[in-house]
């Protein structure tokens, strides 16, 4: 109810200089590269007044919803060493009319004569000039307006962080014209945030910080559990029937709105007939189902309004079918898990689902998808990895990442502020194996295998750590044991219907969801185990419980792995960390984010993959896939636009067929192990870097 704060959040500076004249001068560039996000943390009131706010963090806003008394914080706020700055709509510090620029400066300059001597002095000077200096940003002016809905908020939110204003003219009332008039305005509002990322200088970010993702694809979901929720025992005939339409609605959305068709499923909704709409102000009364979605959606819009305008990202709403497609996935899912396949069925059931997946997405919104040569987001459950863009895979053809939706508490946690988490290439010097295989399971040996032929190229670099865990107190004994920034999990992993997803730890089963507050785990999970990000199941995945206890990013699969290829897969990617990382860095001048490390390890073993395929039909020889091989890699390593477009052309020019290439290609890519791997959680604000190189690049003679 509380999700207006977040908006009211995301329109502060994030710092007390951002509104200086120097800070003016490069809050874009700080905002693109994520060096300066909207710092907003979603608390309850016991959390917030346990703790007295020490006199380091002076400069703290507390904004109170419009139901919370303003008086309860006051022993709280006393208690600490340096009063917070509360808002709450009256009888606060600040109220909601006095949030400007100007009232918060006001407030902050009180606040600088209460901190105490405990901080040095200089400091306090020189935050009191800072804001003494404040001034608002520039007014601009888009040119147009849209109608205000939440389908285009955060690209409203973004270009609000530009300076523009004005943005709104009353209501969107085009609601029952289909996704047309929708896709327009999120279209438009879309291109408009590109165009000024475009524009905006980071040369003096350049070489310390990464562009921050430039496409957030968002699409809202509901818990799969939602479907067999059930009116109070105590409800009678018409209110379960009102229910059941209710809750169908919901299911069978398609659009950006609900489709009504019938004179009860209206009432259902609006909780009044259409003869008493006409009436003069008319008091509706939705369905509790509906209200409390609309309440779940303002939500969900506001977070990635706020994640958006932290790194000035675009994003674009997908209407409600994409969810739907989980039926087509879990028919293809089915074939994958079958017995009775054949790489040829595969490949039509690939189809099929991306041909759901492409039917869903209006074609307006996949040619900016198709035209972003940025860093893409997905923020959804819905598998839009796999969107055909351009004869590849998304999760193929561009570098990305994903931040599920469900469960919710975890999808606001993932969306909220996210410092950067520098990491320095000899941090991998340290890596664990944590092994949770019996000694007589056949694919135990696997891993060992695949590192012994890779090792002897990391050997100088990196070390590898192996752990046992045959139970869940070993399992914690080994991660609390580690403290370097990745782990991998080698064993094996089930996901029934209906129920959480499990590690196997020799006999004993584990819901990583159970360790919350045991353990915390290194910034980077990798988990060589079978359906750990299960497609076809609910939201309690393995990745998803590894996000909940504090990892940044978890490569989880969606499907089974066959267990030699998954050890490969491991292998190197590990041999990537030790020779590409450092090599990448000193070429591109500046850090790697692990979005672009995982999603070049993606492409290289597609490419392997297509090329072994073409071996053993011998439509190339050994001596062409090595060739096309290396020349594959230096193209997708040294981030060439189009890397399997050139593989093809290579090809192309020894006397191949470009369409039969292509449709081999296809059949490569439906039985790959590349379809199966998901990026997950924040990967793009974990940054890898080399020691010492900007102090070097800055010692020219």
């Amino acid at each position: 109810m509380n999700s207006f704060l977040i908006r009211a959040a995301s329109e502060l500076p994030s710092d007390i200089f951002d509104l200086t004249p120097e800070g003016r001068k490069t809050f874009l560039a700080r905002r693109l590269c994520g060096v300066d996000p909207i710092n907003w943390f979603p608390q309850s009131p016991r959390a917030i007044q346990s703790i007295p706010l020490p006199a380091v963090v002076p400069f703290t806003v507390v904004m109170l919803g419009k139901a919370q008394d303003a008086r309860e914080y006051s022993a709280w706020a006393n208690s600490s060493e340096v009063p917070p700055t509360i808002v709450a709509e009256s009888g606060a510090d600040l109220t909601y009319s006095d949030m400007t620029v100007e009232g918060l400066q006001r407030r902050f300059l009180e606040v600088c004569e209460a901190i105490p001597n405990v901080v040095d002095l200089d400091a306090v000077q020189q935050a009191k000039f800072a804001i003494e200096s404040w001034a608002p940003r520039a007014s601009r002016s888009l040119g147009y307006t849209v109608g205000g809905h939440a389908s285009v908020t955060p690209n409203l939110m973004v270009l609000t962080a530009h300076g523009y204003c004005k943005l709104v003219h009353g209501r969107f009332d085009k609601l029952n014209n289909g996704n047309k008039p929708y896709v327009e305005q999120i279209t438009k509002t879309t291109w408009s945030v590109l165009q000024e990322r475009d524009k905006i200088d980071t040369t003096e970010t350049d070489g310390i910080f990464r562009r921050s993702p430039a496409l957030n694809i968002f699409a809202p979901a509901m818990v799969p559990a939602s479907a067999s929720l059930c009116p109070p025992d105590n409800s009678n005939r018409a209110e379960k029937k009102r229910f059941a339409t209710a809750l169908r609605i919901l299911e069978r959305q398609t659009g950006y709105n609900f489709q009504v068709r019938t004179d009860h499923q209206f009432e259902s909704i609006a909780g009044l007939n259409r003869e008493k709409l006409a009436a003069k102000a008319p008091r509706l009364d939705p369905h509790p189902l509906i209200r409390v979605r609309q309440i779940e959606l303002s939500l969900a819009t506001e977070a990635v309004g706020a994640l958006a305008a932290s790194d000035l990202s675009a994003t674009l709403r997908l209407p409600n079918d994409v969810n739907r497609t989980a039926g087509a996935v879990r028919q293809f899912a089915s074939h994958y898990r079958s017995d009775n396949r054949s790489s040829r069925k595969r490949l039509i059931a690939f189809r099929q689902v991306q041909n759901r997946l492409a039917n869903a997405v209006p074609a307006e919104l996949l040619d900016v998808v198709g035209q972003t040569k940025d860093d893409i987001r997905i923020v959804a459950d819905a598998h839009l990895e796999w969107i055909d863009v351009g004869g590849l895979p998304l999760g193929i053809r561009r570098n990305v990442s994903r931040i599920p939706v469900t469960p919710g508490n975890l999808f606001v946690e993932q969306v909220a502020a996210k410092p950067l988490f520098r990491i320095m290439a000899s941090d991998f010097r340290n890596i664990l194996v944590v092994s949770a295989l019996k000694r007589n399971d056949p694919i135990r040996r696997m891993f060992e295998t695949a590192f012994s032929g890779f090792e002897k190229e990391w050997k100088d670099t990196l070390q590898v750590q192996f752990a046992e865990a045959s139970s869940k107190d070993e399992l914690i004994a080994a991660l609390s044991a580690f403290n370097g920034p990745l782990v991998m999990f080698d064993g094996h992993g089930s996901h029934s219907p209906g129920q959480p997803a499990l590690l196997h730890l020799h006999d004993e089963p584990c819901d990583v969801w159970q360790l919350h507050g045991k353990v915390k785990p290194p910034p980077i999970v990798v988990l060589s185990a079978c359906d750990t990000h299960a497609a076809d199941r609910n939201h309690e995945t393995t990745a998803n419980g590894f996000l909940a206890l504090g990892s940044r990013a978890v490569l989880g699969s969606v499907f089974p792995l066959e267990a030699m290829s998954a050890a490969i897969f491991a292998a190197r990617l590990l041999y990537r960390i030790a020779g590409f990382i450092p090599a990448a860095v000193g070429l591109l001048g500046r850090p790697l984010t692990w979005t672009e490390v995982v999603s070049g390890m993606l492409r290289m073993q597609l490419l392997t993959d297509f090329l072994r395929h073409l071996e053993r039909k011998k439509i190339v020889d050994h001596v062409t896939y090595i060739d096309v091989h290396q020349k594959g890699n230096m193209a997708i390593n040294g981030n060439a636009e189009d890397p399997f477009g050139e593989v093809l052309e290579m090809l192309v020019e020894r006397g191949l067929k470009s369409a039969s290439l292509q449709r081999e290609l296809e059949l490569t890519v439906a039985n790959s192990s590349v379809i199966s791997y998901l990026n997950i959680g924040r990967p793009e604000t974990i940054l890898v870097d080399v020691e010492g190189r900007l102090a070097r690049e800055n010692s020219t003679p």
